[in-house]
């Protein structure tokens, strides 16, 4: 696959960049505030900016093209972390700053994301496209355990604005590779441009579809807020919150990079929806054995299967929704797909906050692992029940996603 290489490099270094960003940022809001209800709305604003950002990634990508798009929102994620690191060398940063730059980078970000999916896309061979996406999913999980301890520990020795500096550099070699590759991919634009109701209505059509992203909302909106929360999770388990979050947090990340020796042989002997099912009710049972463990190293290893069966479940789902996409319409249907998956995890957050002040965070985590398990489970039961009725072409029908 020429180019995935140089690609998925910079994408790792232009991604832990962010992550240092992020760290950096949720530093100095609370280093100027003291405020937990200020960070929480610096870290918002950049979700509900991604959110919105990603509906209108498609139009954008087909109105300017591949390369435009990305170029240009990678060059205002640099230029946003130069002005960071300029305004904090200055007269420190100001709240509002912080909150303007989060928007913008949450805007960038979604352009970003839908760009690379389709440089993916047009990068790898159809053959090869799941254990390309696996491949990306995995530089997200290593970014996430790279960029906070590599943020925090030059925090400590050089301080804030050589931090967001460094971390603007970080963004130059995709913008590099972006620049090459894109170009080589660029279609002619379409001569009459798709629409975004008209990919929405792909959902309703093919299954494959529909239960991808059904799939997906559930596991988001009841799982993937334990990430989130997870300050109260090691609370909960009677440690300093501060000395083993980030202990905790990199194993989730750890277990995620793990599912890119295991999702190959997986799919290679059973279908994409059973193993996804099951790996969600998996990840609910373990959610189950978070609530009832009190054992620091036991929560590591449990987290660390988390986030294996979370990142297999995560990876299936795009490639099912990348090869299911007609060409004609792939930008706007990842689009519809960001934005359900990034806008149901803030807001199971939300609900898992009420709920964990209302009852406590162990009966949290035991409410949300039993709902998943008998949600997805359901649904599983249901696809098995529908593929052991139908005949032979139905069942190949839904089952569009490469099966060796």
């Amino acid at each position: 696959m020429p180019g995935l290489a140089p690609m998925l490099a910079a994408a790792l270094l232009a991604r832990t960049g962010a992550t240092m960003v992020g760290l950096s940022m949720g530093f100095v809001a609370y280093e100027q505030t003291a405020s937990a209800f200020t960070l929480a709305v610096v870290a918002a604003s950049f979700g509900v900016a991604f959110a919105a950002s990603s509906l209108v990634a498609g139009h954008v990508l087909i109105r300017v093209g591949l390369r435009a798009m990305l170029v240009g929102a990678l060059a205002s994620q640099f230029a946003g972390a130069l002005a960071l690191a300029s305004v904090t060398s200055t007269a420190g940063a100001d709240v509002t700053w912080l909150i303007i730059f989060s928007v913008v980078a949450g805007l960038a970000s979604a352009f970003i994301f839908v760009g690379s999916q389709m440089l993916l896309h047009g990068v790898a061979p159809g053959e090869h496209l799941q254990r390309a996406v696996s491949l990306d999913a995995a530089t997200m999980s290593v970014s996430r355990i790279a960029g906070p301890a590599l943020g925090g520990i030059l925090l400590a020795v050089i301080g804030i604005p050589p931090v967001f500096l460094l971390a603007a550099c970080c963004y130059l070699p995709l913008l590099g590779v972006v620049a090459v590759l894109a170009a080589r991919l660029n279609d002619p634009p379409p001569a009459r441009r798709p629409r975004l109701r008209e990919a929405a209505r792909f959902f309703g059509q093919l299954r494959i579809l529909r239960w991808a992203l059904l799939t997906a909302a559930l596991a988001e909106l009841i799982a993937l807020p334990l990430v989130q929360m997870m300050p109260a999770v090691t609370e909960s388990l009677n440690r300093d919150a501060a000395d083993r979050l980030g202990i905790l947090v990199a194993c989730v990340a750890v277990g995620s990079v793990g599912q890119i020796l295991v999702i190959e042989r997986l799919r290679a002997r059973h279908d994409a929806r059973v193993i996804v099912g099951v790996m969600y009710v998996a990840a609910g049972a373990l959610l189950l054995g978070l609530a009832l463990d009190e054992e620091l190293f036991v929560a590591g290893a449990l987290l660390m299967a988390f986030g294996l069966t979370i990142s297999i479940g995560r990876t299936l789902l795009l490639t099912s929704v990348h090869v299911a996409s007609p060409d004609s319409h792939r930008a706007h249907v990842l689009s519809l797909y960001i934005f359900v998956t990034a806008a149901a995890t803030p807001i199971g957050a939300l609900l898992w906050g009420v709920v964990a002040d209302w009852l406590n965070i162990d009966a949290t985590l035991g409410g949300a692992g039993v709902l998943l398990m008998f949600g997805i489970g359901a649904g599983l039961i249901s696809i098995l029940r529908h593929e052991a009725a139908a005949p032979p072409a139905a069942v190949s029908e839904m089952a569009e996603t490469p099966h060796r």
